[in-house]
């Protein structure tokens, strides 16, 4: 059976780049993905034929890995703690981007309720 460098993933649907498409897609060494895999940078999965493989998402992550380790010159262990501090930043943005679009519905709700308020006390004055 010949091995197929994209192959579906055992577990759930998608497609998985075996570490050689890999290697060439982010312009790193096999041995390079194989030591972030160690380091837990990126997770690989058992293909359909057996060998292991990286999503199109952990493609793109370990690009960024190799931006900050190799052009960079940060350390492994630099670079896992961008990565998380970068996660965090983006979880807060869209937490802060949620209570932004709750606090303009408030405005909005309250905007409404002076509105009718103020055409209750118009109808009130206008009956005297």
């Amino acid at each position: 059976m010949k091995k197929y460098p994209i192959a579906i993933f055992c577990h759930e649907p998608g497609v998985h780049f075996d570490y050689r498409i890999v290697a060439r897609m982010a312009r790193v060494s096999e041995e390079f993905i194989i030591q972030c895999e160690h380091e837990e940078l990126v997770t690989a999965h058992t293909m359909l034929h057996g060998a292991k493989g990286l999503n199109p998402a952990d493609v793109s992550k370990l690009k960024r890995i190799r931006y900050l380790h190799q052009d960079m010159g940060l350390s492994l262990e630099a670079v896992d703690f961008v990565l998380r501090y970068r996660e965090q930043v983006k979880t807060m943005e869209r937490q802060l981007n949620e209570m932004a679009q709750q606090l303009q519905q408030k405005e909005q709700d309250h905007q409404a309720e002076v509105l009718e308020l103020c055409r209750r006390l118009s109808q009130m004055t206008n009956e005297n």
